[in-house]
C-alpha cells in the first residue's frame, strides 16, 4: 500500500499544474487496482517528468559555473572553451584556472557538484524503479514494460557519466536500501558491463519514437557512445559494435542531416530533423534551472547589442588557437562563435547605435571599443573585458530572457556519422578510405557554399590531430570535448591557453570528491589523488 500511495502521490504532484477541473468527487477508500491499471500516456509522462527534469542540470543552474555540472566542468578542462581572469571578474580562488591548467584539487566544487548531480539522477530513478517492479501492482503490462526500460536507460545514462568522469564508482541499483548504507566503489568496467546490459534489454522494448525521451533510437545512440569509449573505459575495444549501432540509426531512416547547421541550435530547434536526443528548455517554466550558457559568455553591455531583456556576465570564451583553426570559408565558426565591434541599438548607454565601449575590468581597458577579438593580452590582472570570442551556437533571440527556450542537445545525427567513421578508422589501423572520409565529408559540407578543393576532406589528411579538428568544427559547445581528446590520447598532452603539455597522466580522470571521501569511508580515491 506504501507504494501505492506513493505513485498516486507522485502524479498528484507532477500533474497539479495542469489541473482546471475542481469538480469535487469523495472517496472513503482508494481503489489500487482499479487506479493503477487505468494509467494514461498523460500520467506516464507525469510520473517521469523528474526523471527528464533531472538532466537539465548537465548545463543549467544559475550558478552551475560555480557549483559545478556536466557541461561546464567537463569543457572547461578541454582545450575549446576557456575563463580567463578579466581583471576582479571570474577568478573565483582561480577555480577556472585550476579547471583549465589541469590543477583542480580534491575540494574543487566543480568537482562535487557533477558527483551529486548525477547520483541525484540516480537515486530518482532507483525510487521509481523501485515502485514499478512491484509484480503485486496491477499496471498494464506493456506500459510497465515501456516505463522501467525508459527509467533503467535514464538511469544507465547517469552511469555512462560518472565512469566518464571519475571512473571507479558505486554502483547502487536499489532504493530502499538500510538506514547508514554506504556503497563500495566498484570497477569502471564493471559499471560498464552493467550499463550495457540494462541498454541492451531495454531497447527491444522502447518506443521509436518521443522526443526528449529515451526512445530506441536514443538508446541505441547511448549504446554506441559506450562501446565507442570502450577501449578507454575497459581497455577492450568495440569498434564492430559501434559500427552496427551506427547503421541501425542510419537504416532507420528517422533522421537526417539539417540544411542549415544553426536550425540545429535555434531557439525552436525541436523541429530539426537531425535531433536524436534533446533537453527541452522553456524561458518561462524551467526558469529555475535556466539554460545560459550565454550568460557565461558575453559582455553584459552586449545586450543593447543583441536586444535582449536579459543581461551578461562575460566571462567563457574560445580558446584562441581554436578558434584560428577554421577553415576561412568554413560557416560554423559564424555560427558559433560570436566577434566584433558590440553597438548600443537599444540606445542604453547613449545614442542609439553607438559603439560600445569597455568598463575597465582592467583600469587600462576603461573607454576602449568593446570589440570582441581573438587576441590575448594577458598580465597580472588577465585578460580585457573586450578579448576572446563568445559563445553564440545556440540563438540568443531579440528579448531573450536568463533561461532560453532552445533545447540542449544532447545527441544529434551528425555524431552517428561521425562515431561510425572513427569505428572503421580504428578498425583499419588509423588508415582513412574513401568511406570513412565520405561519412566526415557529408556532414562538412554543408557548411561550404562551393565544397571542392582544399574544402574536401581527402583520406590522405586523416590523421589523430585532424579527426580530432573536424570534431571541434562540428562539436564545440555541446558537452563532449573532454571525452573525445582522451580517447584520442591528447586530453594531457596538448597545448591550449592555460594548459601546458606536460600535466600529469591521472587527470584523465577528477577526483572523488573530498567531500564524499570523508562521509563514506568505503569509497577509493582515483590513483594519484591520495
Amino acid at each position: 500500500m506504501k507504494k501505492l500511495i506513493n505513485i498516486f502521490s507522485i502524479i498528484l504532484i507532477l500533474a497539479a499544474p495542469g489541473c482546471t477541473d475542481l469538480t469535487e468527487e469523495v472517496y472513503d477508500q482508494l481503489d489500487g487496482d482499479k487506479f493503477l491499471i487505468s494509467l494514461t500516456d498523460r500520467d506516464m509522462q507525469s510520473i517521469t517528468a523528474q526523471t527528464y527534469g533531472d538532466m537539465r542540470v548537465l548545463y543549467a543552474g544559475f550558478n552551475a559555473h560555480k557549483t559545478g555540472c556536466w557541461f561546464y566542468t567537463g569543457e572547461e578542462a578541454a582545450d575549446i572553451q576557456i575563463t580567463p581572469r578579466r581583471g576582479g571578474a571570474w577568478y573565483d580562488g582561480g577555480v577556472f584556472e585550476r579547471l583549465n591548467g589541469h590543477t583542480w584539487t580534491v575540494d574543487d566544487q566543480l568537482i562535487l557538484g557533477p558527483w551529486r548531480q548525477f547520483y541525484e539522477g540516480i537515486n530518482n530513478c532507483n525510487r521509481l524503479i523501485y515502485l514499478f517492479e512491484d509484480t503485486t501492482l496491477t499496471v498494464d503490462s506493456l506500459k510497465r514494460m515501456n516505463l522501467l526500460s525508459e527509467l533503467k536507460t535514464a538511469r544507465a545514462f547517469w552511469y555512462y557519466c560518472l565512469i566518464d568522469f571519475y571512473g571507479n564508482v558505486p554502483l547502487v541499483t536499489s532504493y530502499d536500501v538500510p538506514k547508514g548504507y554506504l556503497p563500495a566503489t566498484i570497477s569502471r568496467d564493471s559499471v560498464f558491463g552493467f550499463c550495457v546490459n540494462e541498454i541492451t534489454k531495454a531497447i527491444p522494448n522502447l518506443k521509436e519514437d518521443g522526443y526528449g525521451k529515451w526512445n530506441k533510437y536514443a538508446a541505441t545512440h547511448l549504446l554506441a557512445r559506450l562501446y565507442l569509449n570502450a577501449e578507454v573505459w575497459t581497455g577492450v575495444p568495440e569498434w564492430n559494435k559501434v559500427d552496427s549501432l551506427c547503421k541501425i540509426i542510419m537504416n532507420s531512416k528517422k533522421y537526417s542531416l539539417d540544411t542549415d547547421y544553426k536550425k540545429i541550435f535555434v531557439t525552436e530547434n525541436e523541429f530539426s530533423p537531425e535531433i536524436i536526443f534533446a533537453i527541452p528548455n522553456d524561458e518561462i517554466y524551467h526558469s529555475g534551472a535556466p539554460f545560459l550558457p550565454h550568460l557565461w559568455s558575453f559582455h553584459w553591455k552586449t545586450y543593447s547589442h543583441l536586444m535582449t531583456e536579459t543581461k551578461y556576465w562575460g566571462g567563457m570564451c574560445g580558446e584562441p588557437n581554436f578558434i584560428n583553426s577554421y577553415h576561412a570559408e568554413d560557416s560554423r565558426k559564424a555560427k558559433s562563435w560570436l566577434w566584433g565591434q558590440q553597438y548600443d541599438n537599444l540606445g542604453a548607454f547613449g545614442k542609439k547605435g553607438d559603439p560600445l565601449l569597455c568598463e575597465g575590468w582592467r583600469p587600462d581597458d576603461a573607454g576602449k571599443l568593446l570589440d570582441y577579438q581573438n587576441t590575448f593580452t594577458l598580465n597580472s590582472q588577465g585578460v580585457g573585458e573586450q578579448e576572446g570570442y563568445r559563445m553564440y551556437k545556440y540563438e540568443v533571440k531579440a528579448g531573450a530572457k536568463p533561461c532560453l527556450s532552445n533545447d540542449f542537445v544532447l545527441f544529434r545525427y551528425a555524431d552517428v556519422y561521425f562515431m561510425r567513421a572513427e569505428a572503421l578508422w580504428r578498425k583499419n589501423n588509423k588508415v582513412a578510405n574513401s568511406m570513412i572520409t565520405s561519412l566526415i565529408n557529408e556532414v562538412r559540407k554543408r557548411s561550404f557554399s562551393d565544397y571542392r578543393g582544399d574544402k574536401v576532406l581527402l583520406s590522405s589528411q586523416l590523421n589523430d590531430d585532424r579527426f580530432l579538428k573536424e570534431y571541434a568544427w562540428e562539436f564545440c559547445q555541446e558537452g563532449h570535448r573532454r571525452q573525445q581528446l582522451i580517447r584520442f590520447g591528447k586530453f594531457t598532452t596538448y597545448t591550449w591557453m592555460g594548459h601546458n603539455a606536460a600535466s600529469e597522466a591521472h587527470r584523465v580522470l577528477f577526483p572523488v570528491p573530498y567531500q564524499e571521501i570523508i562521509a563514506n569511508p568505503n569509497l577509493v580515491q582515483n590513483n594519484g589523488y591520495q
